[in-house]
């Protein structure tokens, strides 16, 4: 895939250059320059797609925050939207990813769990497996939370993000702590006993 640069302000106006990676707000494109990459939002490009591929992650932008990893097919997006669409009977529209879970065995079968809320009015549960380097044969199930069970997930997620978040900033404020003194040590006198 290509993208044209669209963003009159830009130095690259009207550029066309190769896509190399894109996430659900911005894209990285190969650049002639020390760097070898640059990154733009999407805003400010104009897609040039290539294949059938290209146009679905276009089109469906927001499958982009479930995270691919290594061995998990593209296609995995395609059969997400389909069983949404075909299992609770809805057109979708947007996807606000809250959770994201992976795990692979040794034998290369891997599985997600993906909480998140769809059309911004319905939490569900995705849970995805397949085995590595396939693009088909995934098996997805889909369950819709109830609000009560939905609001409990979300109180509990809350907690565990903002203690992760206190350990965090105690971590940083012990980075913080010893960068001072080893930039301004006192002037101690070593005491000989």
């Amino acid at each position: 895939m290509k993208v044209k640069i669209i963003n009159s302000n830009s130095e690259d106006y009207q550029k066309e250059l190769k896509l190399r990676r894109m996430n659900y707000d911005q894209v990285v494109v190969n650049y002639s320059n020390e760097k070898g990459i640059k990154v733009f939002n999407k805003g400010e490009v104009e897609f040039i797609t290539e294949s059938e591929v290209d146009e679905f992650l276009i089109k469906y932008s927001d499958f982009l925050k479930i995270k691919l990893n290594r061995g998990i097919s593209v296609t995995l997006y395609k059969g997400i939207l389909d069983t949404i669409e075909n299992e609770l009977k809805i057109d979708f529209k947007s996807l606000n990813l809250l959770r994201d879970k992976y795990i692979v065995n040794k034998r290369g079968i891997w599985e997600k769990e993906i909480l998140c809320v769809i059309n911004d009015i319905m939490p569900i549960k995705i849970v995805a497996n397949g085995q590595n380097f396939k693009k088909s044969g995934f098996n997805i199930n889909i369950n819709e939370i109830s609000k009560e069970e939905f609001l409990e997930i979300c109180a509990f997620e809350i907690k565990k993000i903002n203690k992760e978040i206190k350990e965090k900033e105690d971590l940083l404020g012990r980075y913080g702590e010893a960068i001072e003194k080893i930039k301004n040590p006192l002037n101690q006198v070593n005491m000989l006993v």
